[in-house]
């Protein structure tokens, strides 16, 4: 027990996680809207300010996120007090947000055509990596999901949103990392509106939809997710207001009920439409 223990101390020495936390993705009938609020827990610091969303610059119409422990740097020298700050500045030993950038921008086809089963390998891979020059670093995730892939599309000409996910996850019984749970979920105009939440999505399901959170939620937010309409009656509007209200109820709840990672900052949105290039929406204060 002893050797394990320093084992896990000394890995802590060369290797920190940072976790992310929440998005949410809502089919609208301009587009699909991501958003994800912009806070990162290091070191028990809330670091809010971080813009979570992966903008690669091709294919069009696509960006991705990553939620849990998916940025891995050395920790601080003695003495800092500005935990955010060096987060902002410390060298990256592990960077999956970066993993899925270059492969999107490299990787993908030219219509935009995503292989989850290659991209979990690119990220399986890069772990691997960083397991082996840090041995130990991932002892604490025997058993355990270590983060989680959205990669989300939207095809203007069928008005068609493609939500993608997977997570990595470090086996008990092998010590092998490996990728799964792949989902892929496309929703047409057609299709019955809602929102898609990810991250850290069974406590806002619990703490938030069916529990002490709810009452944050707006009358016209529980009348988006409730009504059965079609994506094809959901004003842009409407969309973006669902999606902010959720993360900040959520954020609002962690205020009496912690999270397993820390929800809140601002939120940031973006707009999968008719432009090649994501749009950035400036969500309206109530």
């Amino acid at each position: 027990m002893a050797r394990r223990l320093s084992i896990l101390i000394a890995a802590l020495l060369v290797s920190l996680p940072a976790r992310a936390t929440l998005a949410v993705l809502v089919p609208s009938a301009d587009g699909l809207v991501v958003a994800a609020d912009s806070r990162i827990s290091f070191m028990g610091t809330q670091c809010d300010g971080q813009f979570k969303i992966i903008e690669p610059s091709r294919p069009a119409h696509i960006v991705a996120m990553v939620t849990g422990d998916s940025l891995f740097v050395p920790p601080p020298p003695a003495g800092v007090r500005d935990l955010c700050r060096y987060l902002q500045t410390a060298p990256h030993l592990l960077d999956i947000g970066e993993v899925v950038r270059r492969y999107l921008e490299h990787q993908a086809g030219k219509r935009g055509e995503i292989s989850l089963e290659a991209l979990g390998k690119e990220c399986v891979g890069a772990v691997d990596r960083f397991a082996q020059a840090n041995p130990g670093a991932l002892q604490a995730y025997a058993g355990r999901e270590i983060f989680s892939v959205v990669v989300a599309a939207y095809d203007p000409r069928r008005r068609t949103a493609t939500l993608q996910n997977f997570v990595v996850r470090n086996d008990s019984a092998t010590h092998r990392i490996e990728s799964g749970r792949m989902t892929t979920t496309t929703v047409a105009a057609f299709d019955r509106r809602g929102v898609w939440i990810y991250g850290e999505s069974s406590y806002v399901e619990a703490n938030v939809l069916s529990g002490v959170g709810r009452k944050y939620l707006d009358s016209a937010t529980l009348d988006f997710i409730l009504t059965a309409a079609p994506v094809a009656e959901a004003p842009l509007g409407r969309a973006v207001a669902a999606a902010v209200n959720l993360i900040s109820a959520a954020s609002r709840t962690t205020e009496t009920i912690p999270p397993p990672s820390g929800i809140g900052g601002s939120v940031n949105v973006v707009l999968l439409g008719r432009d090649t290039r994501p749009k950035r929406v400036i969500p309206k204060t109530p």
